[in-house]
């Protein structure tokens, strides 16, 4: 019977547990029977071996197989009659067990994580806003035609002008001893010349220069500067020119509009753009808004949650670390060393981005049942067609599929959680700022 119980931290539940020594005894009679039946010894047959001679023989054993079945069954019963719903093997402690007493344990388990849920409602964030002008729609259609610009390079005299693609190779020399500038490798960079309308790029000090020609350039950046490394500094790099291109631009015309395939003309081609840049800054101020509403609920709410859980969670974003990275092994350690990653850093952001995660999971999930909020139909239908999509498959089969691996449940579930994040957002209060311009956006 269960004679304490207590609640740990990270949804843990610690019992202990107290057998009665009648219960005892029939485990262990159980047991040295069962070794009595197996037990090979010179002079019996299988089975007909006294019963004192098993006990003295085969003691060791059968407390230990005693414990394990003690151990076992209890804590089953025990979870049994509290209706606890563990999600981890238990670990048990105990000091001893023997023959005549009553046998005591502890057993420590995890359940499924809680929620103490902040106020979600009638809160206050910001949005940004950003107003998309011509000039933007021109730059984003400029950027289309240096895709798709003829390139042809120049022959040995020619000299850097702006419009051409320069390959530069780089290095900064002001923080190197002189001893090590010779053997510090160049980083290899390609500009379209003059396209910045930064100072404190090098364009203008690679002007005519020749391909294979070297000088020496320094940069004093401001306080402000949006690289904190160089903010405020004065920095001295040796450039090189490596190879120079001349870049034909194809003409803004509607002949262009159409070899792109998307446009009939390119009249056309200026609104699609515009409607996407308006989508773009309208789906990311949104997006910014409903973090900090949801990072603030986040903050108020308070969390238990199992180790297990946040360790599953980390070997998930471990697995996507190195999809990106392209390096698979499952050792954190070995991973970390080839990149010249500290391991400690790199483990720390992991845990911490896994208790993000689940933290934000819990919290959207807990709205969603308060509310009772269900994934709109249409919303749903949009997945299916985006499935459709990228499978090559008609709706009716995608429809099937989900149908035979009974996973329509699943998909709404994290469908949900976006459901209640907007739920979040049409019930805050959204401050809306002054327009910025594009570069302002993108660069904060």
């Amino acid at each position: 019977m269960i004679i304490s119980e207590k609640k740990l931290e990270n949804a843990q539940i610690e019992i202990q547990i107290e057998v009665p020594e009648n219960r005892v005894e029939i485990e262990y009679k159980s047991v040295i029977n069962n070794i009595r039946n197996s037990a090979k010894i010179d002079g019996f047959r299988k089975g007909k071996a006294p019963i004192d001679l098993i006990e003295r023989k085969y003691m060791e054993i059968a407390d230990k197989e005693v414990a394990e079945n003690l151990l076992r069954t209890e804590y089953y019963e025990a979870v049994k009659e509290k209706d606890f719903k563990p999600i981890s093997m238990p670990q048990f402690d105990f000091e001893s067990i023997s023959r005549g007493k009553t046998f005591t344990f502890k057993a420590i388990f995890e359940i499924m994580p809680t929620v103490q849920l902040g106020e979600y409602k009638g809160l206050v964030a910001d949005e940004r806003m950003c107003a998309i002008t011509d000039d933007d729609v021109t730059a984003e259609i400029d950027a289309l035609r240096e895709r798709n610009a003829n390139i042809s390079k120049k022959e040995d005299d020619g000299k850097v002008e702006k419009g051409d693609l320069a390959r530069i190779k780089v290095k900064r020399i002001d923080t190197l001893d002189e001893s090590e500038i010779e053997e510090t490798p160049y980083r290899d960079y390609s500009i379209v010349v003059g396209k910045s309308k930064s100072e404190y790029t090098f364009d203008d000090h690679i002007l005519d220069m020749k391909a294979g020609e070297e000088k020496e350039v320094k940069i004093k950046y401001p306080k402000d500067y949006e690289v904190a490394d160089l903010a405020g500094q004065s920095a001295r790099y040796l450039v090189k020119i490596d190879e120079i291109s001349r870049m034909e631009l194809p003409a803004p015309d509607d002949d262009f509009a159409k070899d792109l395939g998307e446009y009939a003309t390119i009249e056309e081609m200026k609104n699609g753009i515009k409607s996407n840049l308006e989508k773009f800054v309208a789906d990311r101020s949104k997006g910014e808004a409903k973090g900090k509403l949801l990072k603030e609920i986040v903050k108020n709410s308070t969390f238990d949650i199992p180790m297990s859980m946040v360790e599953k969670e980390m070997d998930s974003l471990f697995h996507k670390v190195q999809e990106r990275t392209g390096y698979y092994t499952e050792d954190i350690n070995e991973f970390t060393s080839t990149l010249g990653i500290d391991a400690d850093e790199f483990s720390h952001k992991l845990r911490d981005e896994a208790f993000q995660n689940i933290q934000t999971m819990l919290v959207l999930s807990e709205i969603a049942q308060k509310e009772e909020l269900k994934v709109p139909e249409e919303q749903y239908k949009k997945v299916l067609e985006g499935l459709a999509a990228r499978t090559s498959k008609n709706i009716e089969e995608v429809e099937k599929i989900i149908a035979d691996n009974n996973s329509r449940e699943g998909i709404e579930t994290e469908l949900v959680l976006d459901v209640a994040l907007d739920f979040i957002y049409e019930n805050a209060t959204v401050k809306k700022g002054a327009p910025l311009s594009l570069a302002e956006f993108v660069k904060n």
